[in-house]
C-alpha cells in the first residue's frame, strides 16, 4: 500500500469519528467551548475538525432555547472527555460502559425560535453579518450544542419554565433560566464543557422588491422551502425579470 493510499485511509477513518448520534441526529464533535447562535464555518485545514468562528450577531431580543436531558453513551462520553481536556473544566461525569443505571447526563440545547434569529439577522445591527452570510454560502449558524454542566446548573435549566439565549456584555451570550417569568439563574457557556454541535444554513429568496431575504434556517440534510436556495447567488439568478 503506497503512502497516498495510507493517508486517504487515515483521513476517511478520522472523518468517520467526527460525528456522533445525539437523539438520532448527527452532531459534529468539537473540543472548543462554543456558544449557540454564533456564525462560522468548518475549518478547511488538513485533518482539522473544529469550527471557525466568524461573527457573533447582536440578539437584542432573547432567543428561546429547548433543553433536553440525555444520558451519556459510550460515544458521547468519549467526545466529552476529549473536549474536557482542551477546555480544562472540572465537570464531574459518572459513566461506566457496563452499567445501565445511575449514569450522568448532559444537556442538548437547541434554538427553538428560529424566526427570532432570522428577524435579528435582518436588523440594522447585523447588516455586516447578513452580508457575510449572503456572500459565503458555506457559512452556518450554530443552532444546537451538547454541553455537560455541574449538576446544580443542569437542574436549574431542567426545572425552568423557559430558557433563553441572551446577550451579555460585549459580543457574548449566556443562558438565562426563568420560572413564572422570574429569572432563576444566569449560566455561561464556559461554565460547562461543550462537546458536540449542529449547524443550520440560511435559505435565500428574493422578495417583491428584488431584495435577498433569509426565509428559513435548515440543517445540513434538510432542503430549503420551495423556490428558496442555500446559495444567495442562485436565488438571485432564479428571478426572470422579463416576466414582470
Amino acid at each position: 500500500m503506497n503512502k497516498l493510499v495510507v493517508v486517504l485511509v487515515m483521513v476517511i477513518g478520522l472523518s468517520g469519528c467526527k460525528t456522533i448520534s445525539i437523539q438520532k441526529e448527527s452532531q459534529q464533535t468539537t473540543t472548543q467551548n462554543m456558544m449557540l447562535g454564533v456564525v462560522g464555518n468548518q475549518k478547511a485545514f488538513f485533518l482539522e475538525q473544529d469550527y471557525n468562528h466568524v461573527a457573533i450577531p447582536d440578539y437584542n431580543q432573547p432567543i428561546k432555547v429547548q433543553p433536553n436531558v440525555i444520558a451519556f453513551s459510550k460515544s458521547s462520553f468519549s467526545a466529552f472527555k476529549s473536549a474536557q481536556q482542551t477546555q480544562n473544566n472540572t465537570i464531574d461525569v459518572n459513566y461506566i460502559d457496563s452499567v445501565k443505571t445511575n449514569q450522568s447526563s448532559f444537556l442538548k440545547l437547541e434554538i427553538a425560535d428560529r424566526v427570532s434569529v432570522i428577524k435579528a439577522l435582518k436588523s440594522k445591527e447585523n447588516t455586516e453579518v447578513f452580508q457575510f452570510l449572503q456572500n459565503n454560502n458555506q457559512t452556518h449558524i450554530v443552532t444546537s450544542i451538547s454541553i455537560a454542566l455541574n449538576q446544580g446548573d443542569q437542574d436549574v435549566i431542567r426545572n425552568a419554565d423557559e430558557v433563553f439565549l441572551e446577550t451579555s456584555g460585549v459580543k457574548n451570550y449566556v443562558l438565562k433560566a426563568y420560572i413564572n417569568k422570574a429569572l432563576q439563574q444566569t449560566i455561561k457557556f464556559t461554565d460547562g464543557v461543550v462537546f458536540t454541535y449542529q449547524t443550520s444554513s440560511a435559505c435565500w429568496k428574493e422578495d417583491s422588491k428584488y431584495q435577498l431575504q433569509i426565509i428559513d434556517l435548515v440543517e445540513r440534510n434538510d432542503k430549503c422551502p420551495s423556490k428558496s436556495y442555500l446559495s444567495a447567488k442562485r436565488a438571485k439568478k432564479k428571478i426572470n425579470y422579463f416576466n414582470f
